[in-house]
């Protein structure tokens, strides 16, 4: 069948003028590619624009061109009518992985030409993995953790896990006193605390490099009479989820820590599948270079992961497209079963029954909760709520920045800053974290439906 599908591509080509030599078909686990080298005058672009020609003359629902590949030559890759399944031993019971010298090795799959993948986490140096629903995130994301408890022991890995749909990370919870930082998270209001403890902890780790003279974390471990200190891994499936509960407030804490964390030892892998331009934010994508793209519903959404087309053509069931900078690889992602994760972590739990890990995120202490009373002098303003909305996408403002952002006259600005301090939008006097004597107030309420609702309650 495959030498079949080699003359019909050929023939394809040839309709089409287009003469090749060199022809070569390499065979994988989901994919096959055919290899070529068109003829001298042949333009790329024509190789290119033959998708459907050739799906439709394969009988398959899509084929993937590359063109041009790192030798020069232009790869086609068709699904196979029989997939293989991919096993997880087979990946770690691998020369690549088991010989492998990576700090966080991540052991993912094998490529279309068979060849195990494998990338350090701590390169990246962090990861987001998005596609539609169903179609291998999760078990994506159970590879990446098995490959790392595979490798690396409590002392050189600790994992923070963040699961809001509270159903995909819990087996892991049985290894919670030897590789969890803490219990598995799976409320908002605990993410958020838990990722404000993993900021202090990258503040904490900066000023300890700085008191010994070292730029990075592998500097530091490397002098012999310190304690080590063990890389911090910070997994989040469905971080969409997360967003649309907590708004601004957890994208800009990943942000904090994606920015700056690298240097001493924290990382973060997280999920969506949602990968739409209000999730996948320019500032997630400027943090996150290194992005694993399954199969989206639309091209869209593989332009909003990988800035290109491609990841609408993958045929599913953990076909991925890696992408990291420039380059980008299709790997066949490797299939790890809920019982081998179970008897990993209950192996985990009797290897290292006798282990004491130590503590390193410091709870949050509770502040005292300063709870705003709405009290209005005057009926709901008719400019009040155009107003929030604005305010509500800011950190701060002063009246003044509503008065220029609003457009409106003097007294209509007071009149609704007034407002949005009463209402509880903006931070009054009263709060303890107001600043004295500042012009400017914090804003409290990000979330517009929120803000709405309380709006229209006092009108």
């Amino acid at each position: 069948m495959n030498e079949n599908r080699k003359e019909l591509i050929k023939a394809v080509l040839l309709s089409f003028k287009i003469t090749t030599y060199d022809f070569e078909e390499i065979r994988g686990t989901t994919v096959t590619l055919y290899k070529f080298r068109p003829q001298i005058g042949v333009r790329v672009s024509r190789i290119r624009g033959l998708k459907d020609e050739l799906a439709a003359t394969l009988c398959v629902p899509s084929v993937r061109i590359i063109a041009p590949m790192e030798d020069g030559s232009v790869g086609i890759e068709v699904p196979n009518k029989d997939r293989e399944v991919l096993q997880m031993s087979d990946i770690l019971n691998s020369w690549e992985y088991q010989n492998t010298v990576m700090e966080l090795p991540c052991a993912i799959g094998r490529t279309v030409t068979n060849e195990i993948f494998m990338a350090d986490l701590a390169e990246m140096p962090h990861l987001l993995v998005a596609g539609a629903t169903g179609q291998g995130k999760s078990v994506g994301l159970n590879v990446i953790l098995m490959s790392l408890l595979h490798k690396k022991t409590p002392d050189e890995l600790r994992l923070v896990l963040i699961d809001p749909k509270k159903v995909e990370l819990n087996l892991y919870s049985k290894i919670e006193s030897s590789y969890l930082a803490s219990p598995v998270i799976t409320e908002p209001e605990d993410a958020e605390q838990k990722l404000q403890s993993v900021c202090d902890l990258m503040d904490e780790r900066y000023e300890l490099l700085s008191s010994v003279g070292v730029r990075n974390i592998k500097e530091y471990n490397a002098i012999p009479i310190v304690e080590k200190l063990p890389y911090v891994v910070v997994v989040i499936d469905e971080y969409g989820d997360l967003v649309m509960t907590s708004g601004k407030q957890m994208e800009r804490a990943i942000c904090r820590i994606a920015q700056k964390a690298r240097a001493v030892g924290i990382h973060m892998i997280i999920s969506t599948q949602r990968p739409s331009a209000t999730i996948v934010t320019g500032n997630i994508k400027a943090n996150f270079p290194t992005r694993i793209a399954f199969r989206t519903t639309t091209g869209t959404d593989s332009r909003v992961i990988l800035d290109q087309t491609g990841a609408e053509r993958l045929t599913g069931k953990g076909d991925m497209i890696f992408f990291s900078g420039a380059d980008t690889t299709r790997i066949q992602c490797a299939y790890v079963t809920l019982d081998e994760v179970n008897e990993t972590c209950n192996d985990i739990n009797e290897r290292y029954a006798d282990h004491k890990s130590t503590i390193i995120l410091k709870e949050q202490e509770e502040q005292q909760v300063y709870v705003h009373e709405v009290r209005l002098t005057a009926p709901i303003h008719r400019f009040t709520k155009a107003a929030a909305f604005i305010v509500a996408d800011q950190d701060a403002v002063s009246e003044a920045w509503v008065k220029v952002n609003t457009k409106l006259d003097f007294m209509d600005a007071r009149r609704v800053f007034n407002q949005l301090i009463e209402l509880g939008i903006v931070e009054s006097c009263k709060s303890p974290h107001h600043v004295p004597n500042s012009q400017f107030r914090r804003v409290l309420m990000h979330n517009k439906d929120e803000i709405s609702r309380l709006i229209d309650k006092f009108s």
